[in-house]
């Protein structure tokens, strides 16, 4: 065949149908009709879905302006960008610059999915990790529902007609995929409410590393049945759910943090609003003694948490200071 007959090939993947590319592997990899996915299709899929991430978000920048994509506009011009010859923005950076300089609505609990995935495919890439595969699926279960959110509100209404015909396809079976990872975790959960958890529902909290309501804090164990994870020390448990679900108090709230010392155990695990399984409200939950810390008065001298007895007004060891 002579070389002029040859034809010439060429990658073109735009940022848009870059990052949709990306995710319709992770999907392929996560929802896999055979059955659950391997090690390696999880290890690619965080790998991928945080690539995929990283593209869409600075499209969004770009569509802004260019020179919001690089970390340090000073260092840089219009000419290296085209060429990628660029250090571009952090995680974290792009986040904020999406919500602070674009004006994008992206919540607390979408920027700390982004943000943990971005930290679980650093430890991935650069070191390796151990961690539970159900863990790793529902984070990125979240991270995909993000993400189509962000395609379908920020991103797909302007692409062009050329781009938007070529990604429909992949659009279509990533939704489809989905779907397929959010029914497989719903069925699980389904059957573990009508089974192991049962009897436990006033104990059952979400569990920060899958984030399901299936951990189960009796002191010991606290053993997450989705993971499934044990959380041997209360105090790491109680630290993590606090930082992943812990409110924020408003001005003038009389504690100023989420996570006190129980009056009971007296260690640092009592969450004053834990969200149990039960349904009924947020309840002050020990994570160390695993009691429902119920009836607790503010000290008045000390402000600590305490339990009164005979009507007194301030705690045992205010008592104890004074006599």
């Amino acid at each position: 065949m002579a070389e002029s007959e040859v034809q010439k090939r060429q990658i073109h993947y735009p940022p848009v149908p870059n990052g949709i590319d990306y995710l319709r592997d992770v999907v392929d990899r996560l929802a896999r009709e055979s059955g659950e996915p391997s090690e390696r299709d999880l290890k690619y899929a965080v790998l991928h879905l945080q690539a995929a991430a990283e593209v869409l978000l600075k499209a969004r920048l770009r569509e802004e302006h260019w020179s919001l994509v690089i970390s340090k506009a000073e260092k840089t011009n219009l000419k290296k960008f085209e060429k990628g010859e660029f250090e571009s923005a952090t995680n974290n950076e792009t986040v904020r610059r999406l919500v602070d300089v674009v004006g994008l609505d992206i919540s607390a609990g979408d920027k700390k999915t982004l943000l943990d995935l971005a930290t679980t495919r650093n430890q991935l890439q650069h070191w390796g990790i151990t961690e539970e595969a159900n863990a790793v699926l529902t984070r990125a279960a979240d991270v995909l529902d993000f993400l189509i959110r962000f395609l379908d509100r920020y991103l797909l209404p302007g692409l062009g007609a050329g781009d938007e015909e070529a990604v429909a396809d992949d659009l279509e079976e990533i939704r489809i995929g989905l779907t397929r990872i959010e029914s497989y975790v719903n069925s699980r959960m389904e059957r573990l409410k009508e089974n192991d958890l049962k009897g436990h529902e006033v104990r059952t909290v979400r569990c920060p590393d899958c984030q399901q309501l299936a951990l189960i804090v009796d002191g010991a164990t606290n053993n997450c049945l989705f993971c499934p994870r044990d959380w041997t020390d209360p105090l790491e448990l109680a630290s993590s759910y606090d930082s992943t679900f812990g409110y924020s108090p408003a001005p003038g709230d009389v504690y100023e943090d989420t996570l006190v010392d129980c009056p009971d155990c007296e260690t640092p695990t009592l969450l004053l609003e834990a969200e149990t399984v039960a349904g009924d409200g947020s309840v002050p939950l020990c994570f160390n003694c695993a009691e429902i810390q119920d009836g607790l008065e503010d000290c008045m001298r000390c402000g600590r948490l305490y339990r009164s007895t005979d009507e007194e007004v301030i705690c045992s060891n205010c008592f104890a200071d004074l006599g």
